[in-house]
């Protein structure tokens, strides 16, 4: 057998180790199910491992598994109505008495915290608790909500601010200069998130047991992205920040529900359309006349619809039209007679329809959402459209044109492939590097050198003010200098004019 380099990172992946199983902790206080999907996969990859998982959540877990002890914090999930309410409704779980109980047990100790991250800084404090190495989960491209954790530069001339907005052309002087000013502001707001989680860290984390809420900044050893290079967010990552997209997609579908098949078996030559807007926002909480046009829109096409849709009353009945309160979104979307998602362009699920290669039309409501549907129509893989002005025809309209015309499932399939070709999978990728950085204790000499420097010193304020100062003191030397030699030399000249 010929050992290739991904052979090789493959055998590495499932036999390089470490000593004994390891104690980890994850926290998931995010109160949407979407996110979770994607921490709970490190999980099970270091269950599988032999590693002793105990996880926390806030969200009840559809596919429990009695080799991790699961401790679940039950929160009501709210609309998320400003920045810093999200900061406090993921303070509220680390109050929680059994959240309590398991920080002040003495026997609870752990060579790694995973942390699911959304504006949450103050969570750094159960790292500092067990005095142990943090990794970070975030279900999307990096921004700058982590750079400053890893020193990930920030290249604002040709990277996203936030990975949230995406302006028209981010390479020409229009897009650089919205890039620019959006960075700016969220950097003000940022100022404030800061103090805000500052103040809730004091309140958690008392400064006569913790360490500084800065210095906690410090002990992140590792940052899991759930998005890929391939995927259009171009940009430099140090070595603390590692790519894992897709990690949430299974590498062989499971069979779909009985019920399911026989809808899509069905479905004949003409295909399914799969409508789903996410699992944190019920389909009952979107303007119902948005529903309404969609309902219109898809009524009566050839193709079977498949909308994922909760209890409440429907937009209506057409004989075309399906509701499942729970649809298998992966195993669906790896199905060949889906033809088309129409998504609110959620990262995972846009993850999920560019692996298996179904083109979308995205109608995305709030969030990174709006720069995920750019990106799905910037790259040819559907279409984007704005939920605020959107009509039963110009949707319709849309859904035939990316049924229609073959250049968008041409894209969606070339990407697929492109967004596949790796040297390990997503799963494997985590492992190794979750592994690497407890077999290295942390792995810090991963770490950026901009992590162990203030705002102040990674903009050189104060080598520009010592130069400038440098400078002034040269100019003032010279300027000195020269009046004194001028007037002594006027000096000398006035007395040879006297004699």
């Amino acid at each position: 057998m010929r050992i290739t380099p991904v052979v090789l990172l493959g055998l590495l992946a499932l036999f390089v180790g470490v000593a004994e199983p390891a104690n980890i902790l994850g926290v998931f206080t995010s109160t949407s199910p979407s996110h979770n999907i994607v921490h709970i996969e490190y999980i099970k990859a270091m269950v599988e491992r032999g590693h002793n998982v105990t996880v926390v959540t806030t969200q009840p877990l559809k596919d429990k598994n009695p080799k991790y002890h699961h401790i679940y914090l039950p929160q009501e999930k709210k609309i998320i109505d400003s920045v810093f309410y999200l900061l406090e409704e993921q303070a509220e779980p680390l109050r929680n008495p059994l959240f309590l109980d398991l920080m002040n047990n003495p026997d609870n100790k752990f060579d790694l915290v995973i942390i699911g991250y959304f504006s949450n800084d103050f969570h750094l404090g159960i790292g500092a608790h067990f005095k142990c190495p943090i990794v970070l989960s975030f279900t999307s491209a990096a921004n700058n909500l982590q750079d400053r954790y890893i020193g990930n530069p920030p290249e604002v001339a040709y990277v996203t601010a936030l990975s949230l907005f995406a302006p028209p052309d981010p390479m020409k002087f229009t897009g650089r200069l919205t890039n620019f000013m959006i960075n700016f502001l969220w950097k003000i707001l940022q100022y404030f998130l800061q103090r805000h989680s500052e103040t809730l860290y004091s309140e958690i984390f008392p400064p006569s047991k913790y360490p500084p809420f800065e210095e906690t900044k410090k002990m992140v050893s590792l940052v899991l992205l759930n998005s890929h290079f391939t995927d259009g967010f171009i940009r430099p990552h140090v070595p603390a920040v590692v790519e894992v997209g897709g990690i949430q997609i299974k590498q062989k579908p499971d069979p779909l529900p009985e019920n399911l098949q026989k809808i899509i078996n069905a479905s004949s030559e003409h295909g399914v359309i799969y409508v789903s807007f996410g699992s944190h926002i019920k389909p009952s909480d979107i303007n119902p006349q948005l529903n309404e046009n969609i309902f219109k829109a898809l009524a009566g096409l050839k193709q079977t619809v498949l909308w994922k849709w909760n209890d409440a009353e429907k937009p209506g009945n057409a004989p075309n039209i399906f509701y499942e309160k729970w649809l298998p979104q992966d195993d669906l979307l790896a199905n060949p007679k889906v033809k088309l998602f129409i998504t609110h362009a959620g990262k995972g699920g846009v993850i999920e329809s560019q692996y298996h290669g179904v083109p979308m039309v995205a109608i995305p409501l709030f969030f990174d959402q709006v720069s995920n549907a750019a990106q799905v129509e910037r790259h040819g893989f559907g279409l984007e459209l704005d939920q605020h002005t959107l009509k039963a025809e110009v949707l319709r309209t849309a859904v035939l044109e990316v049924l229609e015309n073959p250049k968008y499932v041409k894209k969606a399939q070339q990407f697929s492939k492109l967004y596949r070709d790796r040297p390990m999978n997503a799963k494997d990728t985590a492992v190794f590097w979750l592994e690497y950085v407890l077999r290295h204790k942390g792995a810090y000499h991963m770490q950026s050198p901009m992590v162990h420097l203030n705002s102040f010193q990674y903009l050189s304020l104060d080598v520009i003010g010592f130069l400038v100062l440098v400078i002034f003191l040269v100019y003032k030397t010279v300027t000195i200098t020269t009046k004194f030699v001028f007037k002594k030399i006027s000096a000398k000249l006035q007395k040879i004019k006297k004699h």
